[in-house]
Protein backbone atom coordinates (compact mmCIF):
# COMPACT_ATOMS: atom_id res chain seq x y z
CA UNK A 1 0.00 0.00 0.00
CA UNK A 2 1.47 3.35 -0.97
CA UNK A 3 1.74 6.30 1.56
CA UNK A 4 -0.41 9.43 1.09
CA UNK A 5 1.05 12.33 -0.81
CA UNK A 6 1.13 15.88 0.58
CA UNK A 7 1.49 18.78 -1.76
CA UNK A 8 3.00 21.89 -0.07
CA UNK A 9 2.29 24.29 -2.91
CA UNK A 10 -1.38 23.91 -2.57
CA UNK A 11 -1.47 25.04 1.09
CA UNK A 12 -3.87 27.88 1.65
CA UNK A 13 -2.02 30.93 2.89
CA UNK A 14 -3.15 32.54 6.12
CA UNK A 15 -4.82 35.98 5.82
CA UNK A 16 -3.93 38.86 8.18
CA UNK A 17 -6.83 40.44 10.08
CA UNK A 18 -7.95 43.81 8.78
CA UNK A 19 -7.98 46.64 11.41
CA UNK A 20 -10.75 49.18 11.15
CA UNK A 21 -10.07 52.90 11.67
CA UNK A 22 -13.48 53.42 13.25
CA UNK A 23 -13.20 53.57 17.05
CA UNK A 24 -15.33 51.32 19.09
CA UNK A 25 -18.34 52.67 20.86
CA UNK A 26 -16.91 51.77 24.18
CA UNK A 27 -13.76 53.76 23.45
CA UNK A 28 -15.63 56.91 22.34
CA UNK A 29 -15.63 59.29 25.33
CA UNK A 30 -18.07 61.66 23.68
CA UNK A 31 -20.75 59.08 23.71
CA UNK A 32 -20.33 57.97 27.32
CA UNK A 33 -23.30 58.68 29.59
CA UNK A 34 -21.64 59.22 33.03
CA UNK A 35 -23.70 60.04 36.23
CA UNK A 36 -23.18 63.63 37.67
CA UNK A 37 -20.58 63.94 40.41
CA UNK A 38 -21.23 66.35 43.40
CA UNK A 39 -18.26 68.67 43.63
CA UNK A 40 -17.46 70.55 46.92
CA UNK A 41 -14.83 73.15 46.37
CA UNK A 42 -12.51 74.40 49.08
CA UNK A 43 -13.11 77.98 48.00
CA UNK A 44 -16.83 77.81 48.74
CA UNK A 45 -16.17 76.31 52.17
CA UNK A 46 -13.71 79.09 53.00
CA UNK A 47 -16.23 81.73 51.99
CA UNK A 48 -18.86 80.16 54.24
CA UNK A 49 -16.47 80.08 57.17
CA UNK A 50 -15.44 83.71 56.59
CA UNK A 51 -19.08 84.82 56.38
CA UNK A 52 -19.89 82.96 59.60
CA UNK A 53 -16.93 84.55 61.36
CA UNK A 54 -17.95 87.98 60.10
CA UNK A 55 -21.49 87.54 61.45
CA UNK A 56 -20.16 86.39 64.82
CA UNK A 57 -17.77 89.33 64.94
CA UNK A 58 -20.62 91.75 64.17
CA UNK A 59 -22.76 90.19 66.90
CA UNK A 60 -19.92 90.47 69.40
CA UNK A 61 -19.35 94.12 68.46
CA UNK A 62 -23.04 94.87 68.85
CA UNK A 63 -23.12 93.18 72.24
CA UNK A 64 -20.01 95.06 73.33
CA UNK A 65 -21.42 98.40 72.19
CA UNK A 66 -24.76 97.69 73.90
CA UNK A 67 -22.98 96.67 77.12
CA UNK A 68 -20.83 99.80 77.16
CA UNK A 69 -23.87 101.96 76.41
CA UNK A 70 -25.81 100.38 79.27
CA UNK A 71 -22.90 100.92 81.65
CA UNK A 72 -22.64 104.59 80.61
CA UNK A 73 -26.38 105.08 81.05
CA UNK A 74 -26.32 103.44 84.49
CA UNK A 75 -23.33 105.55 85.58
CA UNK A 76 -24.99 108.77 84.39
CA UNK A 77 -28.27 107.84 86.08
CA UNK A 78 -26.47 106.98 89.31
CA UNK A 79 -24.47 110.21 89.33
CA UNK A 80 -27.60 112.23 88.57
CA UNK A 81 -29.48 110.52 91.38
CA UNK A 82 -26.62 111.12 93.82
CA UNK A 83 -26.47 114.77 92.81
CA UNK A 84 -30.20 115.18 93.34
CA UNK A 85 -30.06 113.40 96.70
CA UNK A 86 -27.10 115.52 97.79
CA UNK A 87 -28.88 118.67 96.72
CA UNK A 88 -32.08 117.59 98.44
CA UNK A 89 -30.23 116.72 101.63
CA UNK A 90 -28.30 119.96 101.48
CA UNK A 91 -31.54 121.89 101.09
CA UNK A 92 -33.35 119.83 103.69
CA UNK A 93 -30.49 119.59 106.20
CA UNK A 94 -29.10 123.07 106.07
CA UNK A 95 -26.76 124.01 108.89
CA UNK A 96 -26.94 127.80 108.71
CA UNK A 97 -30.00 130.01 108.49
CA UNK A 98 -30.36 133.77 108.32
CA UNK A 99 -33.53 134.99 109.98
CA UNK A 100 -35.08 138.27 111.09
CA UNK A 101 -36.40 138.97 114.55
CA UNK A 102 -39.37 141.12 115.55
CA UNK A 103 -41.02 144.06 113.89
CA UNK A 104 -37.66 145.77 113.41
CA UNK A 105 -36.39 142.68 111.60
CA UNK A 106 -33.18 142.36 113.52
CA UNK A 107 -30.73 139.94 111.89
CA UNK A 108 -30.62 136.61 113.66
CA UNK A 109 -28.05 133.92 112.92
CA UNK A 110 -29.14 130.32 113.32
CA UNK A 111 -26.94 127.23 113.41
CA UNK A 112 -28.47 123.76 113.20
CA UNK A 113 -26.83 120.58 114.49
CA UNK A 114 -28.80 117.71 112.96
CA UNK A 115 -26.67 115.03 114.57
CA UNK A 116 -27.18 116.21 118.15
CA UNK A 117 -30.65 117.71 117.61
CA UNK A 118 -29.59 121.23 118.53
CA UNK A 119 -30.62 124.63 117.18
CA UNK A 120 -28.53 127.62 118.21
CA UNK A 121 -29.78 131.14 117.46
CA UNK A 122 -28.41 134.52 118.41
CA UNK A 123 -28.88 138.20 117.75
CA UNK A 124 -26.66 141.01 118.88
CA UNK A 125 -27.48 143.95 121.13
CA UNK A 126 -29.67 146.52 119.43
CA UNK A 127 -29.53 150.04 120.83
CA UNK A 128 -32.51 151.38 118.93
CA UNK A 129 -34.91 148.81 120.32
CA UNK A 130 -32.98 148.34 123.57
CA UNK A 131 -32.85 144.63 122.94
CA UNK A 132 -30.03 142.80 124.74
CA UNK A 133 -27.77 140.37 122.95
CA UNK A 134 -29.51 137.05 123.31
CA UNK A 135 -28.12 133.58 122.55
CA UNK A 136 -30.64 130.74 122.51
CA UNK A 137 -29.90 127.02 122.60
CA UNK A 138 -32.68 124.53 121.81
CA UNK A 139 -31.75 121.11 123.19
CA UNK A 140 -34.38 118.76 121.78
CA UNK A 141 -33.06 115.55 123.32
CA UNK A 142 -33.35 117.08 126.80
CA UNK A 143 -36.45 119.10 125.83
CA UNK A 144 -34.92 122.28 127.21
CA UNK A 145 -34.26 125.76 125.86
CA UNK A 146 -31.74 128.14 127.37
CA UNK A 147 -31.95 131.90 126.72
CA UNK A 148 -28.62 133.46 127.59
CA UNK A 149 -28.64 137.22 128.13
CA UNK A 150 -25.10 138.14 127.11
CA UNK A 151 -25.40 141.70 128.46
CA UNK A 152 -26.43 140.62 131.96
CA UNK A 153 -24.81 137.15 131.91
CA UNK A 154 -28.01 135.33 132.91
CA UNK A 155 -29.46 132.09 131.56
CA UNK A 156 -33.24 131.65 131.49
CA UNK A 157 -33.98 127.95 131.16
CA UNK A 158 -37.42 126.74 130.11
CA UNK A 159 -38.89 123.48 128.89
CA UNK A 160 -39.24 122.81 125.17
CA UNK A 161 -42.55 121.42 123.94
CA UNK A 162 -41.77 120.43 120.36
CA UNK A 163 -39.77 117.90 118.37
CA UNK A 164 -36.59 118.66 116.49
CA UNK A 165 -38.33 118.23 113.12
CA UNK A 166 -41.05 120.70 114.08
CA UNK A 167 -38.52 123.17 115.41
CA UNK A 168 -36.36 122.96 112.32
CA UNK A 169 -39.36 123.51 110.04
CA UNK A 170 -40.37 126.50 112.16
CA UNK A 171 -36.93 128.10 111.90
CA UNK A 172 -36.88 127.51 108.15
CA UNK A 173 -40.11 129.48 107.87
CA UNK A 174 -38.50 132.40 109.71
CA UNK A 175 -36.12 132.93 106.79
CA UNK A 176 -39.01 134.07 104.62
CA UNK A 177 -41.41 135.62 107.10
CA UNK A 178 -39.16 136.62 110.01
CA UNK A 179 -39.47 135.55 113.62
CA UNK A 180 -42.33 137.11 115.59
CA UNK A 181 -41.93 138.85 118.90
CA UNK A 182 -40.50 136.67 121.64
CA UNK A 183 -42.01 135.11 124.71
CA UNK A 184 -42.67 136.40 128.18
CA UNK A 185 -40.91 134.34 130.85
CA UNK A 186 -41.41 134.44 134.60
CA UNK A 187 -38.79 133.20 137.03
CA UNK A 188 -39.91 130.15 138.96
CA UNK A 189 -37.48 130.35 141.87
CA UNK A 190 -35.30 133.06 143.38
CA UNK A 191 -32.51 130.56 143.96
CA UNK A 192 -30.11 130.02 141.07
CA UNK A 193 -29.60 126.55 139.67
CA UNK A 194 -26.57 124.80 141.08
CA UNK A 195 -23.85 123.82 138.63
CA UNK A 196 -24.09 120.12 139.39
CA UNK A 197 -27.86 120.17 138.96
CA UNK A 198 -27.55 122.07 135.69
CA UNK A 199 -25.00 119.56 134.41
CA UNK A 200 -27.15 116.62 135.47
CA UNK A 201 -30.41 117.96 134.04
CA UNK A 202 -29.17 119.90 131.04
CA UNK A 203 -26.34 117.58 130.04
CA UNK A 204 -23.20 118.83 128.32
CA UNK A 205 -24.76 121.21 125.79
CA UNK A 206 -26.95 123.25 128.13
CA UNK A 207 -24.23 123.17 130.76
CA UNK A 208 -21.60 124.48 128.33
CA UNK A 209 -24.00 127.16 127.08
CA UNK A 210 -24.73 128.52 130.57
CA UNK A 211 -21.56 127.54 132.41
CA UNK A 212 -20.24 131.06 132.94
CA UNK A 213 -23.63 132.62 133.66
CA UNK A 214 -26.12 132.57 136.50
CA UNK A 215 -28.95 130.20 135.58
CA UNK A 216 -32.59 130.28 136.70
CA UNK A 217 -35.65 128.19 135.98
CA UNK A 218 -38.22 130.16 133.99
CA UNK A 219 -41.58 129.35 132.50
CA UNK A 220 -43.60 130.94 129.73
CA UNK A 221 -46.51 133.13 130.80
CA UNK A 222 -49.26 134.99 129.00
CA UNK A 223 -49.72 138.75 129.17
CA UNK A 224 -52.83 138.55 131.26
CA UNK A 225 -51.06 136.46 133.92
CA UNK A 226 -50.34 138.37 137.09
CA UNK A 227 -47.08 137.46 138.70
CA UNK A 228 -44.74 139.20 141.10
CA UNK A 229 -41.78 137.14 139.90
CA UNK A 230 -39.19 138.48 137.53
CA UNK A 231 -40.51 138.72 133.96
CA UNK A 232 -38.31 138.86 130.89
CA UNK A 233 -39.01 139.16 127.19
CA UNK A 234 -37.08 136.82 124.96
Amino acid sequence: MAPPKVTLATKTPTTEPQLSDVPLDEKNDSKLDMPPIALVTVETERRNVQALRARRSQQQCRRLVCGISMIIIIVIATMSTMALVHRFRHHRHRQHLECRFGKHRMPEHVKVDHHNHLIYAKHDHDRKTETPALHMLHEYDRRLIAYKDEDNNICYIDRLDETFEDGYARWLSYEKHGRPEGKMLARVSEKPIEKEVLKHVGDIHIYAHCENATSFWFMEIHKHTESTAMIVHV
